[in-house]
């Protein structure tokens, strides 16, 4: 999609401009049609407005409900991406405490994996592509952990803990790759797109002898409804757009914990 192509400071002001452009050309395209067909009694503007108000709490409702949604996605691959993150760090403090050369290798590979999370998974996901490219530093963590031969019971607490905390990366790492394709179904982006549709024509539908009145009472409601639609396709696909989920966590851990050991 095109709008996950442009950075925010150029995305937004073109999507608004579409969207507010389209309300008026809408507006001007039934405005006569309106001045010909309206009754000069009271019939049109009541049932109008009956209309107008109804549509607006069911079409707003729809805006919230959907809006919510997006951004609980959003929220979420923030969360796993996160829980990702804590559990290489705990498995990488964990592994100083294995004997040498299996603790020195853990350590390697767990700080390699977080620069091949952030330089080669991370554009990937950005494309919406699945990626695998980490699965070599995976499998070398699990031979340098099963290479451990622990001699006291220390040794062999801390070989376990390894290996929880090393499950419990698998599985963060497993929900992070999972949730790339995670987004809203294609019949609700139907729903909000006939949605704007069917607002720029009652607005259009609204007997006002003023121009610019009319034009400015639908280019600001046009402007919020934009305003919302850009929000929740930024907040759609978590890991692309200008409004995504980075991996700053990883790179907090190669700037301080991995940066800082030994």
């Amino acid at each position: 999609m095109w709008l996950y192509d442009l950075p925010m400071y150029l995305g937004l002001p073109l999507f608004i401009v579409l969207v507010v452009g389209g309300s008026c050309a809408i507006l001007l395209a039934l405005r006569k049609w309106v001045r010909r067909a309206a009754p000069r009694g009271e019939e049109w503007d009541r049932v109008l407005s009956y209309a107008v108000g109804v549509y607006g709490v069911f079409y707003g409702v729809t805006l919230a409900l959907i809006a919510t949604a997006a951004y609980s996605n959003f929220t979420e691959v923030d969360g796993v991406v996160l829980e990702e993150s804590s559990s290489l760090a705990s498995l990488y403090r964990t592994a100083a405490l294995l004997p040498d050369p299996q603790g020195d290798e853990l350590q390697a590979q767990i700080t390699q994996y977080a620069r091949n999370v952030i330089d080669l998974d991370w554009p990937r996901q950005r494309r919406l592509e699945i990626p695998a490219e980490t699965d070599a530093n995976v499998s070398a963590m699990q031979r340098a952990i099963g290479a451990v031969q622990p001699t006291t019971a220390a040794e062999t607490l801390y070989v376990q803990q390894s290996l929880d905390q090393f499950q419990l990366l698998v599985e963060n790492r497993r929900d992070r790759i999972a949730l790339t394709h995670l987004a809203l179904p294609s019949v609700l982006w139907i729903v909000l797109g006939v949605g704007a549709v069917l607002n720029a024509i009652l607005l259009g539908l609204i007997e006002v002898r003023n121009l610019r009145v009319h034009l400015l009472m639908s280019s600001m409601l046009a402007l919020f409804v934009a305003l919302l639609l850009y929000a929740i396709a930024g907040f759609d696909h978590a890991y692309a757009g200008p409004i995504a989920v980075t991996p700053e966590y990883f790179e907090d851990l190669l700037k301080g914990l991995f940066a800082n050991e030994p």
